[in-house]
């Protein structure tokens, strides 16, 4: 009984002998197989995984071809004609549609050094002179403004507010003060507008004597043309209205064949053509060289 305890006793303490060995050399492996893992970490490159650039130039530095993308800064919208005269105030956009004709023909300008010559200040209007004079500052900034205005008290006593322009008082309908104008200004505009009384005296005189000082190239607008149909304005049976004469000088235009009858309007002889809006005519003169003689 004693040999089969001591037998069993002998067995259980070798296999836990086998057992202890057995965990050690495990344990001894596993330290090999960290100690391989870390010296291979540290034998072998880390692997790059930025970005290779696109080119390194001699000395190391390296260059990125990649452009940038930079948004253009916006520039500022510019107000247009409508938009100025509107802020001013000035009726030739309130109870007129007079930005048609000046933003398709003065838009395309505004930037170049211009002459300009408007009648009436607007001392007449219940809003008071000077809204178009903002106006046409703004608008063209390049001008070189004149004025006709047949008030003198009120020239006297708003010229004092005003800069960069030239006031000339007297009636657009005096020939006598038209020729001393002329004279004085030296003539030579790129645009006349006449915004004066209205009657149809004034409108007529001042187109027959100031066109021809527009430059070759320039032009003239009228406007108020409703006033041709009123009374009050001289628009009476019998007398000749503004839209008469337009009515002439677009005969005149179309003289062109042998035998024709002689012009109507001596203007006629330079003016290229004549474009008409809602209360408003431009006329506009011929180019340099282009003159024809027609008789």
């Amino acid at each position: 009984m004693q040999g089969r305890i001591f037998n069993f006793v002998s067995v259980s303490a070798a296999v836990g002998i086998l057992f202890l060995f057995a965990t050690l050399w495990n344990l001894q492996s596993r330290d090999i197989l960290y100690t391989n893992l870390e010296e291979y970490e540290k034998a072998t490159p880390t692997k790059n995984t930025s970005t290779v650039p696109e080119e390194v130039v001699a000395d190391n530095t390296t260059v990125s071809n990649t452009t940038e993308t930079v948004e253009p800064t916006p520039e500022p919208t510019r107000l247009s004609f409508y938009e100025i005269a509107n802020k001013w105030g000035t009726d030739k956009v309130t109870t007129h549609h007079y930005n048609h004709m000046y933003e398709k023909y003065l838009e395309p300008i505004r930037d170049k050094p211009l002459k300009m010559l408007e009648i009436g200040l607007g001392c007449n209007m219940d809003y008071g002179p000077g809204k178009s004079y903002y106006t046409w500052l703004e608008f063209l900034p390049n001008v070189d403004l004149y004025y006709i205005e047949y008030d003198k008290a009120c020239v006297e006593k708003w010229a004092q507010n005003m800069t960069n322009v030239k006031i000339y008082t007297g009636s657009q309908s005096d020939t006598d003060f038209l020729n001393k104008f002329i004279n004085s200004s030296g003539g030579g505009f790129d645009i006349i507008i006449d915004d004066g009384g209205h009657t149809m005296e004034q409108q007529i005189t001042s187109l027959d004597k100031l066109f021809p000082i527009v430059k070759p190239g320039g032009m003239y607008f009228c406007e108020d043309l409703q006033t041709s149909y009123m009374e009050g304005y001289g628009a009476v049976p019998g007398a000749k209205t503004m839209m008469g004469v337009i009515s002439e000088l677009l005969n005149d235009l179309n003289v062109n064949v042998q035998g024709a009858p002689p012009l109507q309007h001596e203007v006629g002889r330079e003016m290229r053509s004549v474009e008409c809006g809602e209360e408003i005519c431009g006329f506009f003169k011929k180019e340099l060289g282009k003159t024809e003689v027609r008789t």
